[in-house]
């Protein structure tokens, strides 16, 4: 039986904590099957028109990729004036750093593999969408089943599932902001593939992840596909008077309340239960910003932010009115912490430049899919932007594989004009 790598690397995406072996790190079939790729192409040594056409077109990226290893490789040896936090490794400090460069380079090899697979044909995109159908499902057995207290099949690989008020809200993921991402990527791409009850259920199982962001980013979604519909007179005097009842509403509700409002709006000054999440945020975000304007040229290093935690952290100044608990948390004795934000998390562990370099790229992606007219792929680049706000990482492979798209598409356009001026 043959088996067609692209379609494993696609239909396997996000099963990240989910059939996975470990090692140091959970080993993905997605990433196992991308590195089948990578050896394929360095073997056969694929130099075509569309590869040179999209370094052309991806010189920022290149350039980024050079100062993410230049901060890797200047950390190694710079000794800085204060001792590192203490926390267990993987490795060792230089071991785990050199982990997140390769994972990196993984993600920018999937970028540019992806862009290959979708020239060739774009209807593969199918593939991603059954594997997020399947995790959706799951994640809906998991969210009620956990809930109503009925015992679950775990998935090999998934250790301590996310949970949240009783409810699993992680599916194969890590956490549910991964999972929330997800979806909604996977919704932009049923759209553009014209699936529209698949993109339609996976934007209602966005509800699972519980992550305010992504459903946030919903009404979002939905908004912007449909904007010239909804923007109509008729439409608008139908639609409003539903937005403000159902707005009215949904302000009352205990979940509005503590996830969005609290989050949101209530002062850092005390802590609450509402306002938890947002005031954690805010230190890990303060420490990520002092420490990237401090190191501006190469940043702290790949995996690094955690290392240099508790001289920037100062959390006390930020919230005056805590609990004993709430001192413990935010010290993070024994614990690896993370910015939680990406575009600090850039600049705090590869400097100022790298941030540039980096917001230009996704302005780069997403001026390319508002000029193809592809409105789903162009919610769902917003999507990634927004996100990125208040997300852990930016090292996972789905979102590296969906920003190829508009590449991909353009590309499949330019080469169909030229068969199409040629006969």
């Amino acid at each position: 039986m043959k088996i067609d790598i692209n379609k494993v690397f696609l239909l396997f995406l996000p099963f990240t904590q989910a059939l996975t072996i470990n090692l140091f790190f959970p080993l993905k079939i997605s990433e196992i099957a991308l590195v089948i790729l990578i050896l394929f192409y360095i073997n056969k040594k694929i130099i075509s028109r569309d590869t040179i056409w999209f370094f052309n077109n991806n010189l920022i990226i290149v350039l980024l990729s050079i100062l993410v290893t230049l901060s890797f490789v200047v950390n190694i040896y710079w000794n800085y004036p204060y001792p590192p936090k203490v926390f267990p490794f993987r490795i060792n400090r230089v071991g785990d750093s050199f982990i997140r460069l390769c994972y990196f380079y993984l993600c920018i090899a999937a970028y540019f593999i992806s862009f290959r697979i979708f020239t060739k044909n774009i209807k593969i995109l199918e593939k991603w969408v059954l594997g997020a159908i399947i995790v959706a499902v799951y994640g809906w057995y998991l969210f009620l089943s956990s809930k109503l207290n009925i015992p679950y099949f775990k998935l090999p690989g998934i250790d301590d599932p996310q949970m949240l008020e009783g409810f699993i809200r992680s599916s194969t993921f890590k956490e549910g902001n991964y999972f929330g991402l997800f979806l909604l990527l996977s919704a932009s791409v049923s759209f553009y593939l014209k699936k529209m009850s698949h993109g339609w259920f996976l934007l209602f199982s966005v509800i699972v992840s519980m992550s305010t962001i992504s459903i946030i980013s919903v009404f979002f979604f939905i908004f912007f596909f449909y904007r010239k519909k909804l923007l109509r007179l008729g439409i608008l005097i139908k639609v409003i008077p539903v937005i403000i009842i159902g707005t009215l509403l949904i302000i009352q509700t205990e979940f509005y309340q503590k996830y969005i409002y609290g989050k949101l709006f209530d002062s850092t000054k005390t802590l609450t239960q509402n306002n938890f999440s947002k005031v954690d945020r805010i230190i890990t975000g303060n420490v990520a910003f002092y420490s990237g304007i401090e190191n501006p040229f190469f940043g702290v290093g790949p995996a690094n932010y955690g290392l240099h935690y508790d001289h920037y952290n100062k959390y006390k100044k930020i919230v005056v009115n805590r609990n004993e608990y709430f001192d413990h948390f935010a010290q993070r004795k024994n614990e690896r912490a993370i910015p939680n934000n990406v575009y600090l998390e850039v600049l705090s562990e590869y400097g100022v430049v790298a941030l540039v370099l980096f917001l230009l790229f996704l302005f780069l992606i997403l001026t390319k899919a508002y000029y193809l007219k592809e409105d789903a792929i162009v919610a769902g680049v917003f999507i990634i932007i927004i996100s990125f706000n208040a997300f852990p990482s930016f090292i996972m492979l789905f979102i590296w594989v969906f920003l190829s798209i508009p590449f991909a598409i353009h590309r499949t356009r330019l080469n169909q004009e030229r068969i199409s001026e040629i006969n």
